[in-house]
């Protein structure tokens, strides 16, 4: 009896910086139910929202998002690009398509 192999994984990375006039916080309920099943499966291995270094400058400074970066675990960069494509962020117009950027990543620190 001969078991199917995993396939081997790999881990991308997506920067995915916002549109000027992105309207991330109408559609940010959506898109966190609508990973949270990745978070959950471990495909998404880290996630979070990019903010201007002014937003850090102080502990009364208000936060000003500038993207998001992603860190996915999946077979190849194809599938990630499918998630990517369908998430609402990309649909809805809050990531700047044009750049946008997702490539393999080779980390060489263990993931928290």
């Amino acid at each position: 009896m001969s078991s199917t192999p995993k396939p081997k994984l790999h881990k991308f990375v997506l920067f995915a910086p916002d549109t000027k006039d992105s309207a991330r916080s109408t559609v940010q309920k959506q898109h966190r139910e609508a990973i949270a099943p990745f978070v959950q499966s471990g495909v998404v291995k880290v996630a979070g929202m990019t903010v201007t270094p002014e937003s850090i400058e102080s502990e009364e400074a208000a936060v000003k998002p500038f993207g998001s970066c992603i860190i996915y675990e999946a077979e190849n960069i194809d599938v990630v690009r499918k998630m990517v494509e369908s998430d609402i962020y990309y649909t809805s117009g809050v990531w700047d398509r044009e750049k946008l950027v997702l490539v393999p990543f080779l980390p060489v620190t263990s993931f928290p």
